[in-house]
């Protein structure tokens, strides 16, 4: 009897409300469980990320990716994908995610439309029902401008920005109180560094102040893409409200002379010599995170942050040395060179690898020329190649972003009874054989400066002449230069003359913003 009252209140408790509802969903879970076995996951494939969504791209970022929520054909979705405006490129699988690498740099000013209309998943069968879901992506690359030193009016001795995207008014960045010496952007264009010293009315019979640092926003705040955010190079980036001037270094018993940005914008190499004690002359270094300090090395002359942003290459004695920023780092004392180039006296520029060089050489050890200047190509390698000579001087060099051409301002000497030159620019495309094909020639005595857009479509210019010699009665010329005519020609690094545009501009040293 025990037995059966046992089961009798074991059967009631099973017949509990909350019982039957849970044996009811359990039921359900494992027929539907089931269905999706039986029948699988007509779920439509679509694109999960985009990594230049709504981004803000320049000419470092040279792939994009999209990521599907399932394994695609990739025939299907490669006939479908659409870039507008058309971007060459290539594309790449690994997995679910696509990987599109551009042929050349993005162009600037330029607004993008990614679309896949329609794809197939890898595994759906020819007649199966299942749809994907079309995409729709957009982006941007940079806005197209440039700052540049006022040389008239209200504008003299301002840095001025001029943004061609936007079509606006030049926009003056600093105070009329503050003389703008020389500046560089930082690499996402979002600042300027400058030397700057007080604006002074008229003579002075006194000497002119100490040149100080300083940075100021441009006002624009571009938004990279996360790989750039989350590269291994983290780039500076402090965007504000156009004009904020933040001080970096001031005099404080030095004066501060060149100066030079690392490509990452997180470091500074200022020459200072001492005005009470001239032989107290060298490089400092300033960091984001550190007071600046003095670079244990021996003095030099002209200098240039490596493509590493670690390194620096300084003319010293008979040649150019490379010297570490962060001796500890590189493990070797202070004064101890990495390498050292005897026959170089200049370098204008590195390729963005770090692989190879533009260099000077003035030829002293050769009696047959030593009035001409050669601009020579050093790889890594220890290898050297003669691109040009220069029978009047070479002036600058700038490889274009892909490092397939070198671009060189040099002079002719005239045949004259007067020492004259002749400034033109040249460009070199980087072959077995290579060529400098003359793209430019300026008039003779011109003061002649240049920049290569990040998108290496064009180069600014700055072309500076007085009819009387006095380089206070210059006059300024601001010049854009198309490089190529045709797609064709800028994805096979075929640089081509064309005709220059004046702009409406005065002003020293224009410079593209990165």
């Amino acid at each position: 009897m025990s037995f059966n009252r046992t089961a009798r209140r074991g059967y009631r408790r099973w017949r509990l409300p909350l019982d039957r509802i849970a044996l009811t969903l359990m039921a359900g879970l494992m027929v539907l469980a089931a269905l999706l076995v039986l029948l699988g996951d007509h779920a439509g494939a679509r694109v999960q990320q985009f990594s230049w969504q709504e981004r803000s791209v320049g000419a470092e970022n040279v792939a994009f990716t999209l990521t599907f929520t399932r394994p695609m054909d990739p025939d299907s979705v490669e006939a479908n994908l659409q870039i507008t405006p058309e971007l060459p490129g290539r594309v790449s699988w690994a997995g679910r995610r696509l990987a599109y690498t551009l042929d050349a740099p993005i162009p600037y000013g330029e607004s993008y439309a990614v679309v896949i209309p329609e794809a197939r998943d890898r595994f759906a069968d020819a007649d199966d029902d299942m749809q994907f879901e079309p995409f729709e992506g957009t982006f941007q690359s940079r806005d197209r401008a440039i700052a540049y030193i006022g040389s008239e009016g209200e504008e003299a001795g301002r840095l001025m920005l001029t943004n061609f995207s936007q079509e606006a008014a030049a926009l003056p960045l600093t105070s009329p109180d503050l003389q703008v010496l020389d500046f560089e952007p930082y690499p996402l264009g979002d600042r300027l560094l400058f030397s700057a010293i007080p604006a002074i009315e008229g003579d002075s019979a006194t000497a002119p102040p100490a040149a100080e640092l300083y940075a100021v926003a441009t006002g624009l705040a571009p938004l990279p893409p996360e790989d750039t955010v989350n590269s291994d190079r983290t780039l500076s980036f402090a965007p504000g409200d156009a004009g904020t001037v933040t001080p970096i270094l001031g005099s404080n018993g030095y004066q501060n002379l060149a100066f030079d940005l690392s490509p990452d914008g997180q470091t500074i190499v200022v020459q200072r010599v001492n005005q009470s004690n001239p032989a107290d002359f060298g490089p400092w270094v300033i960091t984001e995170d550190s007071d600046p300090r003095r670079l244990d090395t021996e003095p030099g002359g002209e200098f240039l942050i490596g493509p590493d942003s670690a390194s620096l290459l300084m003319l010293q004695g008979q040649g150019t040395a490379v010297i570490p920023l962060d001796p500890d780092a590189a493990g070797t004392t202070g004064t101890e060179p990495l390498d050292f180039l005897p026959e170089f006296g200049r370098v204008f520029d590195i390729t963005s690898d770090g692989t190879a060089a533009a260099m000077v050489n003035f030829n002293q050890n050769d009696p047959e020329r030593r009035f001409i200047e050669t601009l020579v190509l050093v790889t890594n390698q220890g290898e050297e190649a003669e691109l040009l000579d220069a029978t009047g001087s070479i002036i600058s060099a700038e490889f274009d972003p892909t490092d397939r051409i070198l671009y060189v301002l040099a002079s002719d000497l005239l045949p004259s009874e007067d020492y004259q030159e002749q400034p033109f620019l040249a460009a070199i495309a980087l072959t077995d054989e290579p060529q400098p094909l003359r793209l430019l020639n300026f008039p003779p005595q011109a003061r002649v400066t240049m920049n290569v857009s990040p998108d290496g479509l064009a180069a600014i210019l700055a072309v500076a002449l007085s009819s009387d010699g006095d380089p206070t009665n210059e006059q300024v010329q601001t010049v854009l230069l198309p490089l190529f005519q045709t797609t064709e020609q800028r994805l096979a690094a075929i640089p081509t003359a064309t005709e220059p545009n004046i702009l409406p501009i005065a002003g020293r040293q224009p410079q593209w913003l990165p």
